[in-house]
């Protein structure tokens, strides 16, 4: 089976600069590949261009599944106005989903993600952690075979690491996640890839 991602001597420039540069990415189907590096190194851009969301760079990036087969959470999710839940089914909604189903799939990842008594919480009262879950709620409940994650557990506090890090473990899909030069919680062991330095 071919390999979901494949990139090969990928840069990004902006104004000049390189802002990322990867000399080799492969993720199988089903793999777990943990990006890290230091402030600065291109982890968000590298996600951003397996996102589709950035388009201008050199080398190759093959990314094997549809735009619609991929999700990306941003480490500073866009919440909608509305409820919790509105937000967790929003992206089932825009595929036509009937409301049971998709309401149903959403309160399954919210209590999944350890925030189901929040769903009739407005968006707009949530902690920060708060939000970054609702939006991995949102994201995870479309089903996706690529999933990226960009810095999932900021703002999160011990508990919270905890059920996300689970949520994230159980995952079948092609997951790439950033992290911070600081520990993983231990269920998310992966293949880690450097970017920078």
């Amino acid at each position: 089976m071919n390999s979901v991602i494949e990139v090969e001597d990928l840069q990004v420039r902006k104004d000049d600069s390189t802002i990322c540069h990867v000399p080799e990415l492969k993720v199988e189907p089903a793999e777990r590949v943990v990006i890290v590096g230091d402030n600065g190194t291109g982890k968000t851009t590298l996600l951003r261009v397996l996102a589709g969301l950035e388009k201008e760079f050199s080398g190759r990036c093959a990314v094997n599944v549809s735009t619609r087969e991929r999700v990306f959470v941003h480490q500073s999710p866009l919440l909608f106005r509305g409820n919790v839940l509105f937000n967790a089914s929003y992206g089932l909604a825009a595929q036509g989903i009937p409301k049971s189903a998709r309401e149903a799939t959403a309160r399954e990842w919210l209590a999944r993600l350890g925030i189901d008594h929040l769903a009739d919480r407005r968006a707009g009262k949530l902690s920060g952690g708060e939000q970054r879950r609702v939006a991995l709620a949102r994201a995870l409940a479309l089903q996706p075979v690529v999933v990226l994650l960009d810095e999932p557990f900021a703002e999160l506090d011990e508990a919270g690491i905890d059920i996300v890090g689970r949520a994230i473990a159980s995952l079948r899909e092609s997951t790439v996640l950033i992290s911070s030069p600081v520990p993983l919680p231990g269920e998310l062991s992966g293949r880690e890839v450097r970017v920078g330095g």
